[in-house]
């Protein structure tokens, strides 16, 4: 959509969509137009990780539960090579809520605080940030994401929060697929 004169862009998506659509067949397709200098891009391949991921509808009751349960603001998992959202939960009180490129710059400041760990001869695993309004706890999660999250409430102890993420980590290796890879390689040793 870049090379594309900005007032032809929906119409020429249109009916590049609609091109795509009649020879589909009986496979519903989604399309995004998207743009390497804004952030649709960052927002269509999230949507794309996030249809494409198992047990969804279970993940993200799951996530809602953790919230209420740690009295979190919000809890975001982030695919962990490309630090793409995979799902997210705000509780109904959450501040940024409003701010919808919050879950790229997130990304975007990670994968920068990632590489000059490793310029460093460093690795990342987690970390804790506590200003004033909030603190964060970010920790690798399942094989395949890491975890961030929120607390508005400065009250809530962020061991109690590292505890109930190292207690739920195998209830979502479940809900991911990755505990039946892992037991099929061993079963296969």
């Amino acid at each position: 959509m870049d090379l594309v004169l900005e007032e032809k862009r929906t119409e020429i998506f249109n009916k590049r969509k609609a091109q795509l659509e009649s020879k589909s067949g009986n496979f519903t397709i989604k399309c995004y137009p998207t743009s390497i200098w804004e952030a649709s891009l960052y927002k269509a391949w999230t949507q794309i990780v996030s249809e494409l991921s198992p047990n969804k509808t279970e993940i993200e009751k799951s996530l809602k539960n953790f919230v209420e349960a740690c009295d979190a603001s919000e809890v975001i998992l982030f695919e962990k090579n490309t630090f793409l959202l995979c799902f997210a939960y705000s509780s109904q009180n959450a501040d940024n809520l409003n701010d919808e490129q919050r879950f790229e710059k997130i990304s975007h400041i990670i994968k920068k605080f990632k590489l000059s760990c490793m310029s460093s001869n460093s690795s990342f695993k987690s970390m804790v940030i506590e200003v004033k309004d909030y603190s964060a706890y970010m920790d690798e999660f399942t094989d395949a994401t890491y975890i961030l999250v929120i607390l508005s409430d400065r009250k809530t102890s962020i061991e109690l929060i590292k505890l109930n993420v190292t207690l739920c980590k195998q209830e979502f290796e479940k809900k991911l697929n990755y505990d039946d890879k892992n037991n099929n390689d061993k079963n296969n040793e």
